[in-house]
């Protein structure tokens, strides 16, 4: 039966067109759309077979100027004419979105078609790129990055498919070897206590495998059944899984002040309740990983926090308990809402964490004597004793400047708002980085590992310039504020304009030998003495050796 998608053509009328009428079925790329939107993989995805049909006709009938992403906005999401991508990012949100699909379709359903569809990051524009060597990849882990592989000669194309194909079968391998001691069935609901490892029903392809860290990490969303959940940025947390005992619960459903991504704190993980406060439980995490040294992330949204402050009380010094990895006691009458402060997501972060003997990182939730919870786990690939580049925007997605360095989206913020500026307003083009701002009296609460920091605050002006007409107030003065770490005074009196000898002139100031506080965070405040403070670009960097 063939799957109709319905394509906006403005934003009120519709055009409805299948599969069969793509386009002619002489051409193998028409035909190669037409299966695969047509695949389970899609099945329930009527906005991004949508998407794909539209790109898909774009490249074939060679229209590239039709694939931009506010033609895309307006053609398949309904946008009206002339609206802001900078302010309404669906598509690069849906962009996201359809390149995991069109990874997994290729690398289970249609694994064995001769010809593979992409779409390279930093354009909307897909590939259709013919399938020289198969490519074994098993269910739920990504696929090979077809950009980076055929970017290669063709003898160090066949090395690295090799050398995938090799570590593939080794952790299908491991898998195996340790697949007994994870079949029991999950079958975890909010009123389970079981002791129960949370293996997943392989047949909805997100078995151990899927949270196996090739390339980029484990990210298990706790409490979660159903989907993996993909995040504002593109990143894919699995649902609760690898857990043994405690139950699924409801976090809070509301977070102030606001943060990047509320979705993801909806649910948690929390111990089983007891007759007594004295006999709590608590709960741990298995999670199997390649050999290798991680870094550790744990994110706490406490709906303890909500409910108390509706009764006027604050919810500090209510919940208390500690949290062991492998053994070793990394939090201890750990209170998240005390840790966090003012910020409604308490983040720790944690270096040098390498898996047991077992070929597991062990997590324990230890009650004290209150019940432990987390909200969600991240175990990244990381550096022997030294934190990775932590490269912060203010955009609202994760993207590459043009020298190539990855920048995450906006994360970490207490309060501020974020503003967008374009050329429009009477300034010249600027690099993408400086594009966008957080601005107002804001903090960034980054979490680190004990240690010494260089950071980065990267600034520009283009609110208060002398080519914006409607300012009431243009230059030097118009803009003052102060920026502190910890207490520590960064800037005073700064002046962006007045620093950089005029607008639209990108301002980096660099900071050594910066330390956590108490609470494992850089707090990073600004505080504004005239208008409001502004920062474009947050870079964190561990002053640590690689010893």
């Amino acid at each position: 039966m063939a799957t109709e998608v319905n394509i906006p053509t403005n934003g009120k009328e519709e055009t409805t067109f299948g599969p069969a009428d793509l386009l002619d079925a002489e051409d193998p790329r028409e035909e190669l759309v037409r299966r695969v939107v047509t695949s389970s993989t899609f099945e329930k995805s009527p906005k991004l077979r949508a998407f794909l049909v539209y790109v898909c006709r774009c490249a074939i009938d060679n229209q590239r100027a039709a694939a931009t992403e506010q033609q895309i906005g307006i053609h398949v999401f309904g946008r009206t004419p002339g609206y802001n991508p900078n302010e309404d990012n669906i598509v690069r949100s849906q962009a996201r979105l359809l390149r995991l699909k069109l990874e997994h379709h290729f690398a289970n359903e249609g694994k064995h078609e001769p010809m593979v569809i992409t779409i390279p990051k930093g354009r909307y524009l897909p590939t259709f790129e013919t399938r020289e060597e198969p490519v074994i990849v098993p269910p739920a882990l990504p696929a090979v990055d077809v950009e980076e592989v055929h970017a290669k000669p063709p003898r160090t194309r066949l090395l690295v498919l090799s050398a995938v194909l090799i570590v593939t079968l080794g952790v299908l391998l491991g898998w195996l070897l340790g697949a007994p001691r994870l079949t029991k069935s999950r079958a975890a609901t909010s009123a389970e206590t079981g002791k129960r490892v949370g293996a997943v029903n392989p047949a909805d392809n997100r078995g151990a495998l899927g949270a196996i860290p090739i390339p980029d990490g484990v990210r298990i969303a706790a409490g979660k059944g159903g989907d993996p959940y993909i995040d504002t940025f593109g990143r894919r947390w699995e649902s609760d899984q690898f857990y043994e005992g405690g139950v699924s619960n409801a976090g809070p459903q509301e977070l102030f002040p606001p943060v990047s991504d509320p979705n993801l704190f909806k649910t948690m993980r929390e111990g089983a309740p007891a007759q007594s406060m004295l006999d709590q439980s608590g709960f741990r995490y298995h999670i199997p990983v390649p050999k290798g040294v991680y870094e550790l992330r744990l994110y706490f949204a406490d709906p303890i926090r909500h409910t108390l402050a509706s009764t006027g009380q604050d919810a500090e010094n209510v919940r208390h308990f500690d949290v062991n990895v492998n053994g070793r006691r990394i939090l201890s009458a750990f209170d998240a809402i005390a840790d966090g402060g003012s910020a409604a997501v308490d983040v720790r972060t944690f270096k040098d964490i390498s898996p047991a003997a077992d070929g597991k990182v062990h997590l324990e939730f230890i009650p004290t004597p209150e019940r432990p919870f987390i909200s969600a786990v991240e175990l990244t690939p990381g550096i022997p004793g030294k934190l990775k580049p932590i490269r912060l925007s203010a955009h609202n997605s994760e993207f590459a400047d043009s020298d190539g360095t990855r920048w995450s989206g906006d994360m970490y913020y207490i309060g501020g708002r974020e503003g967008t500026y374009t050329a429009s307003e009477g300034g010249p083009n600027v690099p993408e980085l400086y594009v966008n701002e957080r601005f107002g009296n804001f903090s960034y609460a980054i979490p680190v590992p004990p240690g010494s920091y260089t950071v980065k605050l990267h600034f520009m002006e283009s609110f208060f310039s002398p080519l914006v007409q409607s300012g009431l107030c243009r230059g030097a003065g118009c803009r003052v504020f102060d920026v502190t770490c910890n207490g520590l005074a960064l800037l005073q009196d700064f002046d962006i304009f007045d620093a950089a000898g005029g607008a639209y002139r990108p301002v980096i100031r660099t900071f050594h030998h910066l330390h956590p506080n108490g609470q494992g965070k850089l707090l990073l405040s600004f505080t504004p003495k005239v208008n409001y403070a502004e920062v474009r670009a947050i870079e964190v960097l561990d002053e640590g050796t690689t010893e």
